[in-house]
């Protein structure tokens, strides 16, 4: 079966789950979701889902983006820890 034939609401896929709302009058169109899950033998295992829209080179850019981003507030973080020894 084809992995589009499966999608579901993304409410019933991660029922329970919560995340921080958009900001009033923005309208969601793609969106990338990283869950970590118990399988079911109960290791924590990591999920990549995308929805249908987004394209591969969005998709890397985005990812890169959010990468360099994250990346930048570690080392900003960790270099006020070395100011404060």
């Amino acid at each position: 079966m084809d992995e589009d034939d499966e999608r579901q609401p993304i409410e019933q896929v991660l029922a329970g789950l919560q995340i921080h709302s958009l900001p009033d009058g923005w309208a969601p169109l793609e969106g990338i979701v990283l869950v970590k899950c118990l399988d079911p033998e109960g290791h924590p295992v990591w999920a990549f889902r995308t929805t249908t829209g987004l394209n591969e080179e969005e998709l890397l850019g985005a990812l890169t983006v959010r990468t360099d981003l994250l990346r930048k507030e570690l080392l900003e973080a960790y270099s006020e820890e070395d100011e404060e020894l």
